[in-house]
């Protein structure tokens, strides 16, 4: 006799160990297909991405180099225009025995010719007696030796 219960069941048992073998080559194709893009597109993602990295951090270090100029430059231009906080005068370092003859007084200063001359003409202080002693001598801002 023809038993349709135990036909069933292995015609369900032969069903899945076609499902399991199916599995198995698709998770072997997959992996085939895996090793093949890397094989194919692994050396030219590398090299694009080392590509790309190396530019983005040089337009990151442009950017900040252009920031750093820019708040340097704002910072050197508010102390120019700032006077000085304080200005300390040491005269007990000074000792006087006889007064005579000139007393020749060093400034050292941020600004420029222009600007001393400005300050000077503002001041109006006797601008012979200036232009005999004023001497413009280089600074470490590699501003050119002028003698007035």
């Amino acid at each position: 006799m023809y038993d349709a219960n135990a036909y069933l069941q292995s015609c369900f048992y032969r069903f899945e160990q076609m499902i399991a073998l199916l599995e198995q080559k698709q998770r072997e194709l997959e992996a085939e297909n895996q090793r093949l893009r890397e094989q194919l597109f692994g050396p030219i993602l590398d090299d694009f991405g080392d590509r790309l990295q190396t530019r983005l951090k040089d337009q990151l270090k442009d950017h900040m180099d252009s920031r750093l100029d820019e708040k340097l430059n704002d910072h050197m231009a508010d102390l120019k225009s700032a006077p000085p906080p304080n200005i300390t005068y040491k005269v007990q370092e000074l000792h006087v025995s006889e007064l005579k003859g000139t007393l020749n007084i060093g400034l050292t200063s941020t600004a420029s010719t222009e600007q001393l001359r400005a300050l000077f003409e503002k001041l109006k202080i006797d601008p012979e007696h200036i232009a005999e002693n004023l001497h413009f001598s280089q600074d470490p801002a590699g501003r050119e030796d002028r003698e007035r």
